[in-house]
């Protein structure tokens, strides 16, 4: 650090090209002139105070105060630019008698100084390309706003929510903070000492893009209201992770109801519901990715994946649905274009998939596996439904044998083509048992 005493003009300066300057520097070479030999006929510089621990690697934050009218400059530039110095890492102060300014002007330089409101805790800024990097590796939905902290167990809605020590306490104060169409996060801090985060609080998520991520099983909302769903998804591109969901003991309410348009659900853990799991009404290109969905309609009523009027473009993946009344169902109207993939169903006491009536082009694709659901894998009343063969539509053999009865069912008159096949079948079948 290039920092130059003058004892006559009381001024110490920070050589060019040099444009920033810390107070912890700046105090260590202030102590250094003041103990060498032929200074020490010179008053003291500075008094400075601070950095006490606080514990957990926190300091109280330092502040430097220039006392006997020494001040401090940045040199002199030519011009005719102004260069912007600065002054970082505490606060700087001056008892002087130059209206206790603690710089000296020089040409072509605008000196700026971080000051703290309250010199308390020295804390690592918020690194927030750092922050974005890492969001950017996530396959769907990057966070690239702000990031709030929310804590059932030890957080306070006084705080600011900007830091895992300073979380809310609640959803809705989470939710306040945040800033809808931004990409906000909130994540959900489990940190209660049985090991199990248990929220009672019901979510009605009503700000465009935000995200809710949780820790995964150990945070879970369980709520005692009868009177909504346990999350409302109310706002477009919002994405629920990491959760596990279920409801209040009594009364027939949904674990998640979506009914905007673009909802993203990954990796939570929905069961014990009185009604459906999720249901989807009146959305567009909603997600929902590798979730389980098991035990819910206790209620008598509620299937693990509702499709309801106006659920079009929906794409369920990879997900494990399993002991509900139907496993996913499609009914009402203005439903179209719906796409099922690789999901387990299994054991429900309906269909795996049933669709029903006016549902338009329902595609169920690409390596399902059904196994035990009650009333059957599968339930087509709707157009133009695709049911792909491994995803639980009819084997070769089945395909075959119904071509064959289709053909011979309309001609069994005695010499019509369809009798002669039909008497073809009988003797090779006979004439394989001799």
């Amino acid at each position: 650090m290039a920092l130059t005493f003058n004892k006559n003009t009381k001024i110490i300066t920070v050589g060019s090209p040099q444009t920033t300057l810390t107070i912890q520097d700046l105090h260590d070479d202030i102590r250094l002139f003041e103990h060498l030999p032929q200074n020490l006929e010179e008053a003291q510089i500075a008094n400075a105070s601070g950095k006490q621990s606080l514990g957990g690697g926190v300091t109280v934050g330092i502040t430097l105060e220039l006392i006997n009218n020494w001040r401090l400059a940045f040199e002199a530039r030519p011009g005719p630019d102004t260069i912007l110095c600065s002054v970082t890492g505490g606060n700087l102060v001056a008892t002087n008698d130059y209206d206790n300014n603690p710089i000296y002007p020089t040409a072509y330089t605008q000196v700026t100084i971080a000051q703290s409101s309250s010199a308390t805790v020295i804390e690592a800024p918020s690194d927030d390309h750092m922050l974005y990097l890492l969001a950017s590796l996530r396959g769907k939905q990057r966070g690239v706003g702000s990031y709030y902290y929310w804590n059932p167990t030890s957080g306070s809605d006084s705080n600011d929510g900007t830091t895992p020590g300073k979380a809310v306490l609640t959803f809705a104060q989470a939710q306040s903070l945040a800033s809808a169409g931004t990409g906000d996060t909130i994540f959900c801090i489990a940190s209660n000492s049985s090991g199990t985060t248990t929220v009672t609080e019901t979510l009605n998520i009503t700000k465009a893009n935000l995200k809710i991520m949780g820790p995964g099983y150990t945070f879970q909302l369980v709520p005692t209201a009868t009177t909504s769903p346990t999350i409302t998804i109310a706002a477009a591109n919002v994405e629920v992770s990491g959760l596990y969901v279920s409801t209040a003991g009594t009364g027939s309410q949904d674990a998640i109801s979506v009914g905007a348009n673009r909802a993203f659900i990954e990796d939570c853990w929905i069961a014990s519901v009185r009604g459906n799991g999720i249901n989807l009404a009146s959305t567009a290109r909603t997600q929902i990715n590798s979730c389980v969905i098991e035990h819910c309609g206790l209620s008598g009523t509620g299937d693990g994946i509702k499709l309801g009027n106006t659920t079009t473009e929906a794409l369920i993946s990879k997900s494990i649905v399993f002991d509900n009344v139907n496993g996913v169902s499609l009914s009402g109207t203005g439903l179209a274009d719906n796409i099922f993939e690789n999901n387990l169903i299994y054991q429900n006491t309906g269909y795996g998939i049933t669709v029903g009536a006016n549902v338009l082009r329902t595609h169920v694709r690409s390596g399902h596996t059904f196994n035990k659901n009650t009333a059957g894998s599968t339930q087509d009343l709707g157009t133009d439904t695709f049911i792909e063969t491994q995803a639980g539509g009819a084997s070769a053999s089945e395909i075959a044998d119904a071509v064959w009865d289709e053909v011979i069912s309309g001609h069994i008159t005695s010499g019509s083509a369809g009798r002669t096949l039909k008497d073809a079948k009988t003797r090779a079948t006979l004439a394989s048992l001799q």
